[in-house]
């Protein structure tokens, strides 16, 4: 099992649970973790998979993009436990439960 935890940005603490992947966006209707108030993140920005023991985290071509350790994401990106990414003005990371 695995935690999304809003790190910094306007719901710094909120967490969310998932198993084997989570989207990310504005929207509840396409998003499992929501997040309204950060106005740069897309309807349905992003997405984070746990394959085969590793994570990948995916830009679902959202306007302001995705970036971890400060770079880009383009298409998939490997992302470890505990690294911090950005969506929107929004910092998040996943850890293990």
């Amino acid at each position: 099992m695995y935690l999304l935890e809003v790190l910094s940005g306007p719901l710094d603490g909120k967490t969310w649970q998932f198993e084997r992947e989570i989207t990310i966006g504005r929207d509840d209707s396409v998003a499992d973790a929501c997040i309204t108030i950060d106005r740069y993140i897309s309807r349905k920005h992003a997405q984070v998979k746990a394959q085969a023991g590793r994570l990948v985290l995916t830009d679902l071509h959202s306007r302001n993009g995705t970036k971890v350790g400060g770079r880009a994401v383009r298409g998939d990106a490997r992302l470890a436990v505990g690294d911090p990414f950005v969506v929107g003005r929004t910092v998040l990371r996943v850890i293990v439960t």
